[in-house]
């Protein structure tokens, strides 16, 4: 790509044939170390961004993220999907029964009546972190901070999620 510069050969060949002596060459990339340093740190800066966009907000690649962060191999942090029992009930008229619709897009709430049900649980091993309150937590809650922001900055919008700690034997 067009980005991926060797600076240092590309130096090189912009040199006339009759310059390019060994003590030019050298002091033509020591003036370049500099733009070798910032285009090394643009490489990595953008093999990072990479690795963030290549995350969807699918269970998979929450739990995929999660457990790459702290280097964990089989999956102890896993998400347990919440089925929603909220169901809409139809009736044909010729059964004679009253229906009754419910549809969830035109169901209106008023301030405190919506449900706090959990969309997803996440489930941590103690030992990334010991308690859900950061004085208790024994890392002071530097973990549980870390999952959070995880969480919060690759779930998708609106959904909500409830954080428990197993025993990991």
């Amino acid at each position: 790509m067009w980005y991926n510069v060797d600076f240092n050969k590309w130096a090189v060949q912009l040199l006339p044939p009759i310059l390019r002596s060994k003590v030019l060459v050298v002091l033509l990339k020591i003036m370049l170390i500099p733009f070798v340093q910032i285009h090394a740190q643009f490489m990595r800066y953008r093999a990072i961004i990479a690795g963030r966009l290549n995350v969807t907000a699918s269970i998979q690649d929450i739990e995929r993220i999660l457990n790459a962060t702290f280097f964990l191999k089989s999956s102890q942090i896993y998400i347990e999907d919440i089925n929603d029992d909220s169901k809409s009930v139809l009736y044909f008229s010729r059964e004679g029964q009253s229906g009754v619709f419910v549809n969830p897009l035109l169901t209106m709430w008023y301030p405190g009546e919506v449900p706090d049900k959990p969309n997803f649980i996440v489930h941590i091993p103690d030992f990334l972190c010991t308690s859900l309150n950061k004085a208790e937590d024994k890392y002071k809650g530097q973990f549980l901070t870390t999952i959070i922001n995880l969480i919060d900055y690759y779930k998708p919008a609106g959904r909500r999620y409830a954080i428990r700690l197993y025993d990991y034997d």
